[in-house]
C-alpha cells in the first residue's frame, strides 16, 4: 500500500483487485507468524468479510472496474485546482485513517489482508478517534459542495465576462451597424473582437464544466467504493 497525493484511491484499488483467499489444497500452509506480528493479531478482534454475491470489497467482482475519470479537458489546470480544493487526502477524516491505517503497512498481506487492514483501521479510528463511519462519507458530500460552490463562482463569473466582453459589443455592434458607411472599419474591428470573446467565454465554459464532470464523477465512485468498504 501507498499514500501521497491519492494514497486512499491506491488503498481502494488494492482492495478492488485484491485476489479471494485461495483454497487451503492449492498453497503451502502459511508460516507461524513472526515475533512482530504474533502479539498484535495472534487473535484478531475480526476476520476476513465473508464474501457476499456482487456485494463484499474482497469481491473482484465488486470492484471490476476503476474509478471513470469522465471528460478530460485538454488544459488539465483548472482540473488540478478543482482537485486541490476536493480532495480527500486533505481532509482531517483522511489523516485520521492514515493515522491507523499507516501502522498496518509492515503487517504482510498474507497474515492480514488490505481489505482487512483498512477496516481494522477504520474500527481503531472509531474507538479512538471518535471517527464514524457517517462522518467519512460525510465528507465526500462536504468536498462536493466545495464542489458546487467553486462552479456557481465560476458561473457568476462567466456571466460577468459575457456581460462585459460579449453583450458591451453586441450593443456597440448595432449602434455601428446604423453607421456603417462612416464606421465601416471601426465595425470590423469589434465584430472580430466579438468573435473572439465569444470563443474565449465557449471555451472556457467546457473546460470547466469537463473538469467539474470529471472531478464530480471521481467523487461520486470514490464515495461508493469507501460505502462499500465500510460495509465490510
Amino acid at each position: 500500500m501507498t499514500t501521497g497525493k491519492h494514497g486512499f484511491l491506491d488503498v481502494l484499488k488494492e482492495v478492488a483487485f485484491e485476489d479471494e483467499p485461495a483454497p487451503p489444497e492449492k498453497h503451502t500452509p502459511a508460516p507461524p507468524p513472526s515475533p512482530v506480528s504474533a502479539p498484535a493479531f495472534s487473535s484478531p478482534p475480526f476476520s476476513a468479510p465473508v464474501a457476499a454475491p456482487l456485494a463484499s470489497p474482497a469481491s473482484p467482482a465488486a470492484f471490476s472496474m476503476p474509478i471513470d475519470a469522465g471528460v478530460v479537458p485538454d488544459n488539465d489546470a483548472v482540473y488540478q485546482t478543482l482537485l486541490a480544493k476536493t480532495d480527500f487526502e486533505a481532509t482531517p477524516a483522511a489523516a485520521t485513517i492514515h493515522k491507523f491505517l499507516d501502522p498496518l503497512k509492515a503487517i504482510p498481506d498474507t497474515v492480514m489482508p488490505t481489505n482487512v487492514k483498512f477496516k481494522t483501521a477504520v474500527v481503531q479510528a472509531t474507538a479512538q478517534a471518535g471517527l464514524t463511519e457517517d462522518a467519512i462519507l460525510g465528507t465526500f458530500d462536504t468536498l462536493k459542495a466545495k464542489l458546487q460552490q467553486e462552479k456557481d463562482a465560476f458561473s457568476g463569473k462567466s456571466q460577468q465576462f459575457a456581460a462585459r466582453e460579449v453583450a458591451g459589443r453586441q450593443d456597440q455592434i448595432q449602434k455601428i451597424s446604423a453607421q456603417i458607411t462612416q464606421l465601416q472599419q471601426e465595425l470590423a474591428r469589434l465584430s472580430n473582437e466579438l468573435v473572439d470573446a465569444q470563443g474565449k467565454a465557449t471555451h472556457a465554459q467546457s473546460q470547466f464544466e469537463a473538469a467539474v464532470q470529471r472531478r464530480d464523477s471521481e467523487l461520486e465512485q470514490q464515495k461508493a467504493l469507501y460505502a462499500s468498504l465500510l460495509k465490510g
